[in-house]
């Protein structure tokens, strides 16, 4: 049913009703009804000394300049002569940016420029004649992304902006919401929950902007995707919106509940996040606005369903300051930055966590995006910044990785193996291995990789760039992107991990995924054993039912310029401006070692790496002992010796004993190493 301006009025919703039953949060906007009986989507006007006193911490400065020194002359010619209606996934976005961002300015230090931008960005989000580019099977609208962000901001603005809005502007909100918002994200909802009787998605005939992407198996798709979530959120505002005005607001409200629980019911019992800490980040935001809905308007607290706690120590282990890139993380997958203030300061306020408040207030966790509000309004000065006494050095997630550090300060070393099976933007990149130290990237996992098949940065999300293994020169099973960055098939295990005092040694097989690309393999077992700080052993061995060659890649991290490689012989060196890695090759037949690039235009970035090739075979074993060292230090002394499938590492570096052996005769078993002081 689609509801007009008369039938609002007729069901006793007017202007004033509005501002009685929403109430308004600035308690010093002119005409501001009273709101003693409701309570704000976010905060309340008595938050608002508090919210501004936050904004003058110089954690948020940044934050806050970028969002009070708009550049509005940029805004309205957007807004005015740029923005295309047919546009969702760029212009639809931007324009709820600078609704957002203004209004909120407005609302905390009232500005009549900022007031008057928001209500333009408003104006052109309402002439959208359809909020997201999704059709069901009916040919009926599906929000997911931009129908349910816009659902969120249009809630947020029509209380931030209560009295300062006319009633014309009230009612398009409101009209919006009920034949289009609510509507359409509670189809999503309904088709991601029931994915296998859905039916096919599609696009918009007319749809400006995007990648060519296949929909149609999207309900199934995003079932357990970051965009669940954010359409759950979505339904939330419409139905907190539209509460006792609308025939279908209780049933969204139900639906809102069972996907909060049925999404946290899926997620790992450790506290770790499928998609990688970057969408945890976007994914939580929303997952914490949908519970500050639920608690503030309708007196529902449904935070039991995860172990946010348990997320911040995910969020921590993910960390990875490198020099230059304070908020740099563990980027497995799409994730390119480590976790930010918004969901952390929620985590750190609601359970006096003060691992989540540590993380909060580092540099870049509070970032200059119109979404950092929600920080602003949930950081609690009075929660301690430190470490948790359970801050684990090392730590096996339920996802198959695998991570060992000496610390969490940029100076600290950090040893990544990526093992597991497929998850939602995810790359090919099983058993390949990432090391951090002296702040920096020695071996590199990429960083930035194209969404799009038809950029040639989608190469980064191969098997090729990453430090992995390849088989005649070609990588592990993935899929050739046409419904978008979902998961592939590919499974990695973990077939022995172990840690002590100062070591930490793992070993994978990803045969499966190589088996899955067609590759005639048995075993491709990769084993890491560090030694704190400074030395990472590498052992590979790949059993094949067939003779090929095989490769084994080591990724320089280039994307500013400053990663050089060098081979040849039986060594190679990655460098980089603050440290250097120096790698010792050893195998049981013949190989070569040289250096390389991936098969990428200049304008997309150059990938420097070193390729060991091994000579055709059925049986590969080859060990690489590297070695990181500040820049201008040397390398110590490694010697590796081999006799049949056994290898003896003897030597120091930097002031460290290496002393270790390697023996790999068990068939397709973990090796068997044995460490001395």
């Amino acid at each position: 049913m689609r509801y007009t301006r008369r039938q609002f009025v007729h069901t006793g919703f007017s202007f004033a009703a509005l501002l009685a039953l929403r109430g308004t949060i600035r308690a010093d906007a002119p005409n501001a009804a009273p709101s003693a009986t409701r309570r704000g989507l976010l905060f309340d006007a008595a938050d608002l000394p508090r919210i501004r006193a936050t904004l003058q911490r110089p954690e948020f400065r940044e934050f806050w300049d970028s969002m009070t020194k708009a550049d509005f002359a940029a805004d309205e010619k957007f807004l005015t002569q740029e923005l295309s209606l047919k546009n969702h996934i760029a212009d639809m976005s931007r324009a709820q940016v600078i609704m957002l961002r203004s209004a909120f300015v407005h609302v905390v230090s009232p500005d009549p420029s900022h007031l008057a931008i928001a209500r333009a960005a408003l104006s052109r989000l309402l002439a959208y004649p359809r909020w997201d580019w999704l059709r069901d099977r009916h040919q009926q609208p599906v929000a997911v992304m931009r129908g349910a962000g816009t659902c969120i901001g249009l809630a947020l603005v029509a209380e931030w902006l209560a009295a300062e809005l006319s009633a014309d502007e009230h009612d398009a909100i409101t009209r919006g919401m009920a034949n289009e918002g609510g509507p359409s994200c509670y189809r999503g909802l309904h088709d991601m929950t029931h994915h296998d009787d859905a039916g096919a998605w599609s696009l918009n005939a007319d749809e400006e902007g995007l990648p060519p992407v296949d929909v149609a198996h999207w309900p199934r798709i995003l079932d357990e995707t970051n965009l669940r979530i954010v359409c759950t959120a979505g339904l939330a505002a419409a139905a907190s919106h539209l509460r006792d005005r609308h025939p279908d607001a209780a049933k969204w409200l139900a639906l809102t509940r069972d996907s909060l629980a049925r999404y946290g019911d899926r997620l790992p019992k450790d506290g770790s996040f499928p998609e990688g800490v970057g969408y945890w980040d976007y994914t939580f935001s929303h997952y914490i606005f949908t519970l500050e809905v639920l608690r503030r308007k309708f007196g529902i607290d449904d935070r039991a369903h995860v172990d946010f706690r348990g997320q911040a120590r995910f969020a921590l282990e993910m960390t990875m300051p490198t020099i230059g890139h304070p908020d740099d993380c563990i980027s497995i997958g799409d994730s390119g930055s480590a976790a930010g203030a918004v969901p952390l300061s929620w985590i750190a306020r609601e359970f006096r966590d003060p691992t989540a408040q540590f993380l909060a207030r580092q540099p870049g966790a509070i970032r200059p995006t119109w979404s950092t509000c929600w920080a602003a309004v949930w950081f609690d000065a009075s929660v301690p910044a430190r470490l948790s006494a359970d801050a684990a050095l090392d730590r096996r997630q339920a996802l198959g990785i695998v991570i060992s550090r000496t610390g969490w300060t940029m100076q600290d070393a950090v040893v990544t193996l990526r093992s597991g099976g497929p998850v939602n933007h995810e790359h090919a990149d099983r058993n390949s291995v990432m090391f951090t130290a002296h702040g920096e990237r020695l071996l590199n996992d990429p960083v930035h990789a194209s969404y799009s098949t038809k950029d040639p940065k989608w190469l980064l999300r191969q098997t090729e760039a990453h430090t992995s293994v390849l088989i005649d020169g070609k990588g592990h099973v993935y899929h050739d992107g046409r419904d978008g960055t979902n998961a592939s098939t590919a499974v990695a295990t973990i077939q022995d991990y172990r840690v002590g005092a100062g070591w930490m040694t793992v070993t994978s097989d990803a045969a499966d995924a190589y088996r899955r690309a067609g590759h005639p393999v048995e075993l491709v077992q990769r084993s890491l054993i560090y030694l704190k700080p400074g030395v990472l052993a590498i052992f590979d061995r790949i059993l094949l039912t067939e003779a090929r060659s095989v490769q084994a890649r080591f990724q320089a991290f280039n994307d500013d310029l400053g990663g050089r490689v060098s081979a040849g012989g039986r060594v190679f060196e990655i460098t980089r401006p603050h440290a250097s890695l120096r790698a010792r090759v050893s195998s049981a037949a013949s190989f070569s070692l040289a250096a390389g690039r991936l098969n990428l235009p200049e304008a997309s970035g150059i990938y420097p790496y070193a390729e060991l090739q091994s000579a055709t075979a059925r049986e590969h074993r080859f060990l690489t002992v590297c070695t990181a060292a500040p820049q201008g230090e040397d390398h110590g002394e490694i010697e590796v010796t081999q006799r049949n499938a056994s290898w003896h590492v003897t030597g120091s570096h930097r002031g460290q004993t290496v002393k270790m052996s390697i023996d790999s005769t068990g068939p397709n078993q973990p090796p068997a190493v044995i460490l001395s002081e």
